[in-house]
């Protein structure tokens, strides 16, 4: 199964060593699919999983004054977590929800804990996770500070340039922090540019 073994690269890339146990963590993933507009997880509800996405794109977005916020995006190859539910297991404040047809694998609170506790680099793994979770966090915000919506715009074109074809305007601008129409005038003061 080609998606496990990414699965396990990832892992592995995250841990800097070869997973020993590869089969305890492969009994507990879950296959999972959703439609478009389903929800993997939503605000008022504990988020009982991390999921890794092997097709499809996940947004993350929280409700603000009745306005939907987008906090981030999951592609292929990414984790996605409601985390900070996820770990307390209190209800969630954000939603994950399918842009267009997701598959992924599913990693499950109970099942994660028990194996955490059977075998020190699982353990080490999870730290690890919840450091990328936290560095994730970090450079969102420093962007905010030290970059234009333009440069953050270009920003995620290049590191993700299948945004523009597959995420509606309106939550691509929100992620940006701006209005549709300022991401209107972004993107054709970017044409006219090249």
């Amino acid at each position: 199964m080609p998606d496990l073994h990414t699965i396990k690269q990832q892992l592995e890339t995250l841990l800097q060593e070869p997973i020993q146990h590869w089969e305890q963590f492969e009994n507990i993933l879950r296959p999972v699919t959703f439609k478009a507009g389903d929800y993997l997880s939503e605000a008022g509800k504990v988020s009982n999983a991390i999921y890794f996405i092997t097709a499809g794109i996940v947004r993350v977005y929280t409700i603000h004054q009745g306005k939907e916020i987008s906090m981030d995006f999951a592609f292929p190859g990414m984790f996605s977590s409601s985390y900070a539910s996820f770990i307390t297991q209190k209800p969630a404040v954000m939603n994950l929800q399918a842009i267009n047809a997701v598959t992924g694998y599913a990693f499950y609170h109970q099942e994660l804990q028990q194996l955490y506790a059977s075998s020190h680099q699982s353990e080490k793994i999870g730290r690890m996770f919840a450091e990328q979770q936290y560095l994730r966090k970090y450079h969102r915000e420093l962007s905010f500070l030290q970059l234009t919506a333009q440069e953050r715009y270009a920003q995620l074109l290049q590191e993700y340039p299948e945004v523009v074809q597959h995420i509606p305007v309106k939550q691509i601008a929100s992620y940006l922090g701006i209005e549709p129409e300022s991401l209107s005038r972004i993107r054709k003061n970017m044409r006219t540019a090249d």
